[in-house]
Order: structure tokens, then sequence, then C-alpha cells
């Protein structure tokens, strides 16, 4: 077995290498009205982008929700003048890998290429962006696709506790429904209403890109220019904030299963918030690091009642969320749910001691690097920061703001969030009421 010390060692010499990619991030002014970071590497002959556009789901019609989705989901489905399935092969062809990943704020598209054919790549990806074709078959396909995802995704109880936490959560507000949107939503989408939200939302305006490996800063704004360029210079209406956030109490969605699924959340922060580190911190602690939480401790080690609880700050731009998941036997989950209460209350009480928060410094820092490992590590993580609105010098400020924090403030900020009489806790099973039985 590993010894902490080990670990410890192997964290601080992955910090040390922070300097190295901290350093090479600059910005570009490669195209108009987007954001642009870009980092050169040519230690492998390999280019990688992830750009976000504000096309997410918290756009969708109240009446076509999934339409953010489903015109993301047929990016690589045919442009210009080549069907879905030459699109397809030209991105064979070359190995360019290309996908697209929605989300409620935006929609998330990466790139990767060997750079003798970076041109090609970011010309077909300007292709895809500024010309789609949104094809009768390949709507028909895609749609067909998403329905029988959403059909199978019902007799899932983490999947349906998700979309009606959601649901329960924020309401009618578009956060309300799922990414991927509801069967009704879907069927009403037409190939025009595809065309007309690209044309209004794949756009320059609030373009966030972050480029990096084997290009200098010329050749990476001739490509940015190749995919973007020719997209509209404007940024669609953002989105009103919820009228709701939250519904505080408990949920129950009848579902037959042995394993409910609860997910369970109070208001959170927004990114740029100034105790949002602080509750970073503070989430580890409680639950967000693993076996070395508060919750995994008091829940699993200590009673036996789940294998895997956890909890995530989740700072969407008009809302931020302390969600937690736990999936334990219908049988003990009331009690389960009782224990995750006392756990955030106590926390709130007490905050942490002095090796927790040792222990969280050492690890929040120390892993720090190692989501850029590689070029396309990098671009990802970048982007994040991007649509989180953080500046550049994020990357050389963090860990000395992280060494900052102390024991006090952790308890001042997880007083302010761990709150359970505002938790809104929702189950996808059944809660029935179980027999009284001492503490283990």
């Amino acid at each position: 077995m590993i010894s902490r010390r080990a670990i410890a060692v192997f964290l601080f010499l992955m910090t040390t290498l922070a300097p190295a990619w901290a350093s090479g991030v600059k910005a570009l002014g490669a195209v108009n009205g987007a954001q642009v970071w870009f980092a050169e590497d040519h230690t492998v002959p390999m280019i990688a982008l992830t750009a976000s556009l504000p096309a997410g789901s918290a756009y969708d019609p109240s009446t076509k929700a999934g339409l953010a989705a489903f015109a993301a989901n047929l990016l690589d489905e045919g442009a210009g003048n080549l069907d879905s399935a030459a699109f397809q092969a030209a991105l064979a062809n070359r190995a360019i890998q290309l996908s697209v990943e929605p989300g409620r704020d935006s929609i998330t598209v990466s790139l990767a290429v060997l750079s003798p054919d970076a041109k090609e790549a970011f010309r077909l990806l300007g292709l895809a962006l500024s010309h789609p074709r949104f094809d009768a078959d390949a709507v028909s396909r895609v749609r067909a696709q998403m329905l029988q995802s959403i059909e199978q995704e019902k007799g899932d109880p983490g999947s349906v506790a998700e979309k009606s936490f959601y649901s329960f959560y924020f309401g009618a507000y578009a956060y309300g429904h799922p990414v991927e949107g509801d069967a009704r939503g879907l069927m009403a989408i037409q190939p025009a209403d595809l065309r007309n939200f690209a044309r209004l939302h794949w756009v320059r305006g609030g373009l966030q890109i972050a480029i990096v490996g084997d290009a200098d800063a010329a050749t990476a704004t001739a490509l940015l220019r190749l995919a973007f360029g020719s997209l509209p210079d404007e940024a669609p209406p953002p989105p009103p904030a919820p009228a709701r956030v939250g519904a505080p109490g408990l949920h129950v969605v009848a579902m037959d299963v042995p394993q409910p699924t609860a997910l369970f959340a109070l208001p959170g922060l927004l990114r740029h918030d100034p105790d949002f580190l602080t509750a970073t911190v503070a989430n580890y602690i409680l639950g967000g690091g693993g076996s070395a939480s508060r919750l995994t401790n008091e829940v699993r080690e200590k009673r036996g009642l789940t294998y895997d609880v956890s909890t995530d700050l989740v700072p969407y731009r008009k809302a931020g969320l302390l969600l937690g998941e736990v999936a334990a036997r219908k049988d003990v989950l009331r009690r389960t749910i009782a224990v995750v209460r006392d756990t955030m209350r106590k926390f709130a009480a007490d905050g942490p001691t002095p090796q927790e928060l040792d222990d969280a410094k050492t690890y929040l820092n120390g892993s720090f690097p190692l989501a850029f490992a590689s070029d396309t590590g990098l671009a990802a993580q970048l982007n994040v920061f991007q649509q989180m609105g953080l500046g550049i010098d994020y990357l050389d400020k963090r860990a000395g703001l992280i060494d900052a924090i102390t024991v006090d403030d952790v308890r001042r900020v997880a007083r302010r969030l761990c709150d359970p009489s505002k938790m809104t806790i929702v189950v996808a099973g059944s809660l029935p009421t179980e027999k009284s039985r001492p503490e283990q």
C-alpha cells in the first residue's frame, strides 16, 4: 500500500511542474469578439482546441426542450457540400477527433489533430459551425437516438433522480429541464428550428477558445480564423436569472428498485463569489475528497450505509449549487439522509480540523497539474477557467490563494453553505418507514 507520505511527496513534485505550463499561456487577439488563450507546445506534432459557445440548454424554448443539445449532436452530421457520410469520412481520413458536449450554459466543442492536418481539421470545424446542413435523414436518425436514450434512462434511478432534482430545484426555469430535453420537446423540433438556433447561438459573441500545441501564434491565429472567422459577430441575449432556487424538503419519485438514489443540494456560490475557492476546500473536506471526506467517514466507514456518497460545487452562470448524491438500500435510506444532514450540521458548527485543512490543501494544489498532463487536457482545463470567468493569471495565483485559506475561513463558509433546513432532497425509488435500531 502506498503511504500517505509517498502520496504527499508525489503531489508536491507535481506542483513544482506548474510554472512550466502556467507561464506559457497567453491571450491572442485572433478572433474578433472571442476570448482566446493559447499555449505553444512542440513536444508532439499535435494541436488541441476546446471552445465554448453560448448555446446551452438554458436557451431552449419552453416548448422545445432539447433544442440546443439536438443541434449540438448534429454538428458532425454534414456541412456545406458534405453530407453526413462524407463529413465523417473527411474526419476519419485524417484521424481528426471532433466532439461536442451540450451543457446548461453552453456547448463545448473539442478538436484534436496532428499538426500536418490542422488546416483541414479547422476548415471542417468552420464548415460545420457556419454551414450546417441539418439534413432530414440525419435529423430523423439523431432524434431517434436521443429519444431512445431518454427512454432507457427511465429505468435508471440515478438518471431519474438527477432529472427530477433539477425540475424540483429550478421549477419552470430553463435549468429545470434536462439538457437533452424530453420526448415532447424533441418531437416538436423541426430542421428550421435547428437552423435558426445555430444562426443565433453558434456565434463569435461570447465565444471562448483555448488552443494548445504544435503551432506558433501566427499559425494558431490563422487556424482559428479559418474555423471561427465567418461566424456572426454577435451574442444572443443572456437568459434571465432563475425566479426560484431550491425546494427545501424531501421529494420522492416512485420507482420499484432495491437501491434508491438520492440527490441533495443546498444553494451554492457563483464562481465570481470571493468565497468560492474557500468553498472548494470546504467541499473537499465535507464530501468531495472521496475516502478522505467527512461524509464518507460517517456514512460509509462508520455505519456501512452506502458504498459511495459525494458532494460537489456546481457553479452555473445563473445559480450555484452544493450538490450531493448517495445511493443506499431502501430500508436504510432515511437513516442515510439523517446522517448526511447531521454531518453537515456538525461541519457548519465546528469547521475543519487543522489536519483536514492541510490534507485538503495538499491534494487540491498537488493534483492540479495532473489536469494539464496533455495538450487536450490543458485546452479543456483552460476553457473551463474561461467559462468560469477567471483571468489568465489564475494559473499562477491559485496555489497561493489556497495556501492562504485558514480554519476560520472554512468554518465561516461552511456556516454560510451547510444549513440542512435549506436542503432539497430528491429520491428516485421508495422510502419506507425504517424500523428503529441503535446507531452503529
